[in-house]
């Protein structure tokens, strides 16, 4: 019963990193997830705090700070793409599925296969300009405006949210061909959206 009752919480519905519907997740799949997902929650919370105290420090004592207008969107930008792993693995991110739900299995599944490798096409791209862009900046020592902060960090985050997202992508795509695609095939038909 005690045994039974660990599994169950080791486990969950719909997870990337060790397991769909049923398997348990490796050790490493638990810290990653935990990972991105406390990473992309502190970074908006102290983005959003910053706003409130700069917010509070204009209306209450008339003395705003520009500097934390510019850290706020910093750690706003950058706790949404870190977010972008999380929300493609949760499934949370923006898709429109209306043709695709009134396809047959089959096609869902080459679709699919199609759609994640185009966006796993775009993460390389976006990856790799990221890393360009980065060390544009890192070269010419470029800073923001308000505080001179080096903008090669600010930036930084593109090239690992990148790397996170087409990981997520990865994935996707090795559970479509795992076992000729029978294991995706299950969880359509038990109703999970993969």
């Amino acid at each position: 019963m005690k045994r039974e009752r660990a599994r169950r919480k080791r486990v969950r519905s719909h997870s990337m990193y060790g397991g769909y519907m049923g398997q348990e997740k490796s050790i490493w799949s638990r810290f990653y997830e935990g990972f991105e997902e406390w990473t992309a929650g502190l970074l908006l919370f102290t983005g959003l705090t910053l706003i409130m105290i700069n917010v509070t420090l204009r209306y209450v004592w008339g003395m705003p700070e520009s500097i934390l207008d510019e850290f706020s969107v910093y750690f706003v930008v950058w706790g949404t793409f870190v977010g972008m792993s999380v929300a493609l693995r949760t499934n949370h991110h923006i898709k429109v599925d209306m043709f695709y739900d009134m396809m047959p299995m089959r096609i869902k599944r080459y679709v699919s296969i199609f759609a994640h490798s185009l966006s796993f096409a775009f993460c390389v791209f976006y990856t790799y300009f990221g890393f360009l862009l980065v060390q544009d900046y890192y070269v010419t020592g470029q800073g923001s405006t308000d505080s001179q902060f080096p903008l090669w960090i600010v930036y930084f985050v593109m090239p690992v949210s990148g790397i996170m997202f087409g990981a997520r992508f990865i994935q996707k795509l090795l559970f479509l061909f795992r076992d000729g695609g029978r294991s995706w095939s299950d969880e359509m038909e038990k109703g999970a959206i993969v």
